[in-house]
């Protein structure tokens, strides 16, 4: 099915905008392991880690509260000028303590732009395609970090990376603001606060294949409980390995930008590999991904004392970072696809709460363990989220193309 010019100005600003989270998710680890401000010790490390995991989870809770009451575009409007003022502050920051309020600005706009913009393609696109559009988008914000890691790792001036990181998040900007112009407003969200009229008006204007099949109703905590499993395995282990285990371990500006560089690298290119594979079916794509991830996990655990060996770990890394993104997919994929639009949102920002304050916690707690000690963290995390990805197995329902309107947990 061709997609419909609004349809595709959707995908494009949101590619865009999770090209910019990618870029300012990495600012934080960058700048902890010496780039951006110069060398950061001690405790100034680990708050310059724990800004994100703070004002992000914010943000995403905020905006979903209020996309779910006003709209999902009209929330683009506070997140844009949010991350937009945060990273020029960024760029022109030459200290750590001019750096953090422009990091805690973008942090909290990237973040409150994640779950509208994952409602609202949801719920504009086709629903033989949702799963792998989901997948796609989301996967740039692998793409924004291996980029901005990457330029990081080639240039040695403090000002050209500055002026590098504002062009860059800048350029997005622009994209966004362009195409943004051109993007609907979700029918479904229209239908479901009564606005009957202007949601066949706005669905006139997008190639939608059907509106799904019925599904059985699951319970709300059932859900949840299982969303937060999956959600704080993935979401603690991608961090901690791509972005924690450099400054905390290998404390070398260079090295630490490589496994920054080397981790998104593996998440990207998995990105590609996963949209066609979720959008087949859900429940054993999910399983499997957790399971493989244990698997990546435990090859990386037997040869700790190797570790240092970039040769033999980098390898490693980009492995267990590509299983990350598969079990990310499942994720961005399930998230949106379980609660009714009404509150849909808020709904998938209150699941991701539980992650981003967990990983905060995890952040400052292994900051003190050894490279066995952390990467023995790692694998029980991933091994909880093996069994978040067994009870939905075996209990939860199939999501393909069923028709998101009708609500898990839906009031009557």
């Amino acid at each position: 099915m061709q997609l419909s010019s609004r349809q595709k100005a959707l995908l494009v600003s949101s590619s865009a905008s999770y090209t910019f989270w990618g870029i300012v998710a990495t600012i934080g680890p960058l700048a902890a392991s010496g780039s951006i401000v110069g060398h950061v010790t001690g405790a100034l490390k680990v708050f310059l880690l724990l800004i994100g995991p703070i004002f992000a989870p914010i943000g995403n809770f905020t905006m979903g509260f209020l996309a779910d009451m006003f709209g999902r575009k009209r929330v683009f409007v506070v997140t844009m000028l949010s991350y937009t003022i945060g990273i020029i502050i960024v760029a022109a920051s030459s200290t750590v303590w001019s750096l953090v309020p422009g990091l805690m600005l973008a942090q909290f706009g990237v973040g409150g732009e994640e779950s509208p913009s994952l409602s609202l393609i949801a719920e504009d696109s086709p629903v033989s395609k949702r799963a792998k559009y989901l997948t796609l988008v989301a996967n740039f914000s692998n793409i924004g970090s291996a980029l901005i890691s990457g330029l990081f790792l080639i240039t040695s001036s403090s000002l050209f990376d500055r002026l590098m990181l504002l062009g860059s998040s800048l350029a997005m900007v622009g994209v966004m603001v362009y195409s943004r112009l051109s993007i609907p407003e979700s029918y479904r969200w229209l239908s479901s606060v009564g606005r009957e009229r202007d949601a066949s008006e706005e669905k006139a204007h997008l190639s939608i294949d059907e509106e799904g099949t019925k599904a059985q109703r699951m319970g709300v905590p059932f859900i949840y409980a299982t969303l937060v499993l999956i959600g704080i395995s993935q979401y603690l282990t991608f961090g901690l390995m791509a972005y924690v285990i450099g400054p905390y371990e290998f404390p070398s500006t260079a090295v630490d930008n490589e496994i920054i560089f080397v981790a998104l690298l593996g998440a990207s290119v998995a990105g590609f590999a996963a949209a066609p594979l979720i959008n087949r079916e859900r429940k054993s794509y999910t399983l499997y991904s957790y399971l493989a991830g244990v698997v990546s996990m435990v090859a990386i655990f037997l040869t700790v004392p190797y570790l240092h060996d970039m040769d033999l770990f980098l390898p490693l890394l980009f492995v267990n970072m590509a299983t990350s993104e598969f079990g990310w997919a499942s994720r961005t994929t399930l998230e949106p696809e379980l609660f009714p639009t009404r509150v849909r949102a808020r709904s998938i920002g209150m699941v991701r709460l539980a992650p981003m304050i967990a990983y905060a916690i995890f952040t400052y707690a292994t900051s003190s363990l050894n490279l066995g000690q952390f990467i023995l963290v790692n694998l029980i995390l991933w091994a909880i989220g093996l069994a978040g990805a067994a009870i939905w197995y075996f209990f939860g329902y199939e999501t393909r193309g069923i028709d998101i309107d009708y609500g898990a947990g839906q009031a009557q």
